[in-house]
């Protein structure tokens, strides 16, 4: 069982179609690590655009001259007018990137800056090699299977991203957790409207994803109701590898469609359990730089540690992009 693989190699010394073809390795792998790398700006900006990033995001934590980068950080950085990065403060618990959205992006890249003086690891997991070892019977199950993934929020629920699915199910996720709260990170109303307006980015009507999430939106929405939910599919057949693994980003999930509500529990339970066995957890030093997969793989941050009440610095940089962009 692989969780992540680990690469020996000097991204600065590899040509344009090796780097490429480290995230092509993204799409086998969900998690690839590499060690001791040494970029700037500049050079992290190139890598990331080779991936596929060229779109200008438009948030307050991307940096104004390298618009690939985004800063993950508890520091006040003079490049964003003092304002701190994304995530900035306390846990993250288990999540991928737009879990709401639209189209989110397939892949995120962390890149370590500087890191906390204590140990604050990332936790990764991997869908593909938990699929894998699902009971058959538990695999024919979900194989069809959609999740009904919501926020309780109330402001969500005012969302009008075109993407949203009205049901008439009260949205009581099936956990007690929540990967992430913004009330909780301090931040500015305009900050928070920018995480907001994330949620409805996408690569064009005439994307193939956009088009299956406009169908669902057509099939599974109920006139007249209120409550706002996304389905995805919980079985994903990865775009890149034609891999079967799990997407299920569990603490978003609210119940399954075509399964009956008496059996959602036992089953949540169940697949939540399972999921956690096939995890890698990164100490994180300087230099290291890791892709991860957002269609079958879930990560989660540990609480940044303190000395005497005060959180020690950390500093990421963030990319992210489509795998449209390698192929």
């Amino acid at each position: 069982m692989t969780i992540h693989k680990e690469l020996d190699i000097d991204l600065k010394k590899c040509t344009d179609e090796q780097i490429k073809n480290v995230a092509k390795l993204t799409a086998y792998h969900s998690n690839v690590l590499l060690r001791n790398q040494e970029l700037t700006k500049d050079d992290y900006a190139r890598i990331l655009a080779l991936w596929g990033d060229k779109t200008q995001h438009h948030a307050w934590y991307e940096d104004p001259d390298h618009h690939q980068i985004q800063y993950v950080t508890n520091r006040a950085m003079p490049e964003l007018g003092g304002k701190r990065g994304i995530f900035p403060r306390g846990e993250l618990e288990w999540h991928c990137n737009g879990t709401l959205a639209l189209d989110p992006e397939d892949c995120v890249t962390l890149y370590c800056v500087v890191p906390t003086k204590d140990r604050c690891d990332t936790i990764f997991l991997n869908g593909v090699e938990a699929y894998k070892d699902l009971p058959n019977d538990v695999k024919d199950k979900i194989e069809n299977s959609m999740l009904m993934i919501t926020n309780d929020l109330r402001s969500f629920h005012r969302s009008d991203f075109p993407h949203l699915i009205t049901r008439t199910e009260q949205p009581r996720i099936l956990n007690a957790n929540r990967a992430y709260t913004i009330s909780e990170d301090q931040v500015t109303p305009e900050e928070a409207q920018d995480l907001h307006n994330i949620q409805g980015r996408n690569r064009g009507e005439g994307s193939s994803i956009y088009q299956e999430m406009m169908r669902r939106k057509k099939e599974f929405s109920i006139e007249g109701a209120r409550w706002k939910y996304t389905f995805k599919k919980l079985v994903h057949k990865h775009t890149v590898t034609g891999q079967k693994g799990l997407y299920f980003p569990f603490l978003n999930v609210a119940g399954f469609h075509d399964i009956p509500k008496d059996e959602w529990k036992e089953l949540y339970d169940f697949l939540v359990e399972h999921y956690l066995k096939y995890q890698y957890s990164h100490d994180w030093k300087a230099g290291d730089l890791m892709l991860f997969d957002q269609t079958q793989a879930l990560h989660k941050r540990q609480p940044f540690p303190e000395v005497k009440g005060e959180q020690q610095d950390r500093l990421l940089w963030r990319g992210i992009f489509y795998y449209d962009g390698i192929q």
